[in-house]
């Protein structure tokens, strides 16, 4: 799975189907976690605060060899189209007042985890003519492993792989993470992750990507809230 596909079944209530955080969230985090992987596969870099406030947070591509995944291809073709422009500007089309490309992004993942048989695609009506589709659990136990990795980070202390690192970064930015993480010590918790998140955790360039990441999909989620 893809990290943001990952991130998309943790912030589903597996009963319900219904999103947990408002599209105002959950479309700059998606946005920000193709971003993100796409760094890791150094296929893109960031450029870094040292850089200075003008040149900071603009899009470097690096390799543009394909993934063979088509979410990560068609980030990586639209992310070489804004080579040079702030990574802001592209994590903002994710915003509500891009809605519907958020909203794209989001049912094509989802219909690709029901395909999978993650979750199960149900529609019915709200008030008895507005229609709704949800996306309640199918097979719990892909996710089930991704909150296995995140509780062992974060709670049990082991060192996580950079792509937990990166979800417990979108999650925290979102506010989800007490949500999808189980222990009564939120204090503790959220010490944690700003540990884990704030180390040297990955090559200095990856890192100064998923650090620029984490800040622009949080600045974009409270400009969208602002509005």
């Amino acid at each position: 799975m893809l990290i943001a596909e990952e991130f998309l079944l943790l912030s589903l209530d597996n009963e319900s189907g219904k999103p947990l955080v408002g599209s105002d969230r959950l479309g700059p985090a998606l946005g920000g976690a193709l971003v993100a992987e796409l760094a890791l596969m150094e296929r893109i870099g960031v450029s870094p605060a040292s850089e200075g406030r003008d040149k900071r947070g603009r899009i470097t591509i690096t390799n543009l060899t394909p993934t063979d995944d088509p979410e990560l291809d068609e980030a990586l073709r639209k992310l070489a189209d804004s080579e040079g422009k702030k990574l802001t500007e592209v994590l903002s089309d994710f915003a509500t007042k891009k809605v519907r490309l958020s909203y794209e992004l989001r049912e094509r993942l989802l219909e690709r985890l029901a395909k999978a048989g993650l979750v199960e695609k149900q529609k019915d009506t709200v008030l008895g003519f507005i229609p709704r589709t949800t996306w309640p659990a199918d097979d719990p136990a892909a996710e089930d492993d991704v909150r296995q990795r995140l509780q062992s980070a974060l709670v049990s202390g082991l060192t996580p792989t950079e792509r937990t690192l990166v979800l417990i970064a979108l999650l925290q930015v979102t506010e989800l993470l007490p949500k999808v993480v189980t222990t009564e010590d939120k204090r503790a918790l959220k010490a944690r992750a700003k540990q884990l998140t704030e180390g040297d955790w990955a090559a200095k360039a990856i890192k100064d990507a998923i650090d620029e990441v984490s800040a622009v999909t949080m600045m974009t989620i409270t400009a969208a809230a602002a509005v």
